[in-house]
């Protein structure tokens, strides 16, 4: 089919449609995956648990150090508050371990969540 009889059937103009739409939900759908990952966890509170106390500090010491989610999965440097620097990945790794430290924390695995803020707290007191 050419063009021209694409245009005179209607098709070009619901190809147009088609394609906007598919461009609003990309960006919908890109809009929520960079909004979800802006914070290790959700603000739900966390259960009363022994491991909630430890939780609730390392998720103070992560918001001090204030780094910002990575805008590229191998980016080299990512800067926190207060002269803190780490890279991308390095980040990535320790948001990832606070989520599984939270879901281990709601589901009562308390050995887990110890082992996970060990790892994360280890990592936010080294200086680069």
């Amino acid at each position: 089919m050419s063009n021209i009889t694409g245009v005179a059937d209607g098709q070009d103009r619901s190809r147009i449609l088609v394609a906007a739409r598919r461009f609003v939900v990309i960006g919908a759908l890109g809009a929520a995956a960079l909004l979800g990952r802006a914070l290790p966890v959700e603000a739900v509170p966390l259960p009363q648990h022994p491991c909630t106390p430890a939780l609730e500090q390392l998720l103070a010491e992560w918001d001090a150090a204030g780094f910002e989610m990575p805008s590229k999965p191998g980016q080299a440097i990512a800067h926190g508050r207060n002269g803190r620097v780490s890279s991308g990945p390095e980040v990535t790794y320790m948001t990832n371990q606070i989520r599984q430290a939270v879901w281990d924390c709601r589901h009562g695995n308390v050995p887990a969540v110890r082992e996970r803020v060990a790892l994360v707290a280890e990592r936010l007191h080294q200086r680069s």
